[in-house]
């Protein structure tokens, strides 16, 4: 080749060089614009008409009222008139790669197990998605599984909302499979922390059938593996597990028995049996004014121990013989629920109804009439400025998301704080409230759409008209009729 072709070939590919580079620069400052929304800050306890949010490239990059400024050069306008616009929810506790339970025998023993399965993943990050949940804590699950779906939501593979993942549930048989692992010696402890860690972990979560030393062992090996150390637990106490420098608690079912006074600890220990009517008995004899309940709060308080009570949990489990009661303020049913679930996933349901066998009429009645004082816990909780979050139990989303605010709010936590748990709050406490949790320039663009206000009734919240996830629009009846 002469010196005059190569000069010339060379200029060829600079000068396509040189455009695809433009290109590229136009798609990556391509901005589309959100008018005519009413926007809702629940940092702020504000609602403001007329609204509009620019986005670019994936972020918000301004925001105001009225006709938008001839200096905001969007390549796409949108009329969102009518339309409510807050923060993307955070569903605190999203079990979002995991799979259908079931129960083998292996070797004469039982071994559950709930593997997940990739078709089913991303039809429950689509769910999710659906009702506004644009990032998710996911309290336990196969950590190659975890990996994977983060690699897939970073390379656009999938459609979900960002995850903050536990690994494996650290848990004695018979639990077992990818999603549990049960450590037995300093080695092993050291090295499952380890091993989770370097898949991008965040939370290492710690089980009801640990004893206190595994359970503080558990918290010291998270720590040195930079993971933060998370617990649902049962006979030993939320005291007990806050003392040892435990990071978060999940679920509203702090059912141990030092945690009730002396006569009703006599009580509810003598009552205890291979039934789960503990879950109801420990909260009629609960005094959340004795010494060791105030201990609790305040050590919580003091401590701030992140608590994620997932109320819905313990209505689901009080109402087993007849689920629909679980869910009437939202307007939908547990038919409606089972539309949008994976068909594999259908049987998960009727883990509840397990999880209440034996149960009479009667112990239905008394658990019921508990609620209020579950409710009451939470309340407390909120007074005395322990932190908390917000999470379903369920794989992400749904509209039993909108239920678990609406429990929030019937326990006396007022909506606008339950709407910033929800956003900012949870975003805050997982540590990425420096970019997403907000509608503020800079933020990462992930925004729902609602139909109706939250304000004036939260089950409105599971009104969703569309999200922005990371900037990319999806319309939520696209996503729930692709999940199905």
């Amino acid at each position: 080749m002469t010196i005059k072709r190569m000069l010339r070939a060379t200029l060829v590919l600079l000068t396509l060089w040189m455009v695809q580079t433009a290109m590229l620069s136009v798609a990556r400052a391509a901005s589309d614009l959100y008018t005519g929304l009413i926007l809702i800050d629940p940092v702020k306890e504000t609602r403001t008409a007329d609204s509009y949010v620019l986005v670019t490239d994936g972020r918000i990059a301004a925001t105001g009222t009225g006709v938008p400024p001839a200096s905001l050069k969007a390549v796409r306008i949108h009329d969102f008139s009518g339309r409510y616009a807050l923060p993307g929810f955070i569903d605190a506790h999203a079990h979002i790669t995991a799979g259908p339970q079931q129960i083998q025998m292996r070797s004469g023993a039982p071994l559950i197990t709930n593997e997940g399965k990739d078709d089913i993943t991303q039809h429950s990050a689509r769910i999710a998605l659906a009702f506004g949940v644009t990032t998710l804590r996911n309290p336990g699950g196969d950590p190659e599984a975890n990996a994977r779906y983060d690699r897939a939501i970073a390379s656009g593979a999938w459609i979900g909302p960002e995850a903050l993942h536990a690994g494996a549930v650290i848990q004695p048989p018979p639990m077992g499979g990818a999603s549990f692992a049960y450590p037995r010696s300093e080695i092993e402890w050291q090295a499952e922390a380890a091993r989770e860690a370097a898949l991008g972990m965040r939370y290492f979560k710690l089980y009801v059938g640990l004893s206190e030393v595994e359970l503080e062992t558990g918290i010291r090996v998270a720590h040195q593996h930079g993971l933060k150390a998370i617990a649902h637990l049962n006979t030993i106490s939320w005291t007990r597990a806050a003392q040892l420098g435990i990071d978060g608690l999940e679920h509203a079912l702090p059912t141990s028995p030092d945690l009730l006074e002396p006569p009703q600890r006599e009580l509810y220990v003598a009552e205890l049996g291979p039934n789960s009517k503990f879950m109801y008995r420990w909260f009629e004899l609960v005094d959340y004014d004795g010494p060791l309940m105030q201990e609790l709060f305040a050590l919580l308080s003091r401590k701030r121990v992140v608590v994620n009570l997932t109320l819905l949990v313990n209505k689901l489990i009080y109402n087993a013989d007849d689920l629909e009661l679980a869910f009437p303020s939202i307007g939908s049913s547990v038919a409606d629920l089972e539309k949008l679930m994976h068909p594999e996933m259908k049987t998960n349901l009727e883990m509840f109804k397990a999880s209440a066998a034996g149960w009479t009429q009667e112990d239905y009645r008394r658990a019921r009439a508990v609620m209020p004082k579950v409710l009451e816990f939470a309340r407390r909780l909120h007074q005395l400025g322990v932190p908390m979050i917000i999470g379903t139990d369920g794989l992400g989303g749904g509209p039993h998301y909108a239920q678990e605010l609406a429990l929030h709010v019937e326990a006396g936590i007022p909506v606008w704080e339950v709407l910033r748990m929800s956003t900012s709050g949870a975003a805050d406490v997982m540590g990425i409230g420096h970019r997403t949790g907000r509608l503020e320039p800079g933020f990462e663009a992930d925004i729902a759409f609602l139909n109706a206000d939250p304000i004036l009734d939260i089950v409105n919240a599971a009104k969703v008209y569309g999200v922005l996830n990371n900037g990319r629009f999806l319309l939520s009846a696209d996503l729930t009729e692709d999940a199905q």
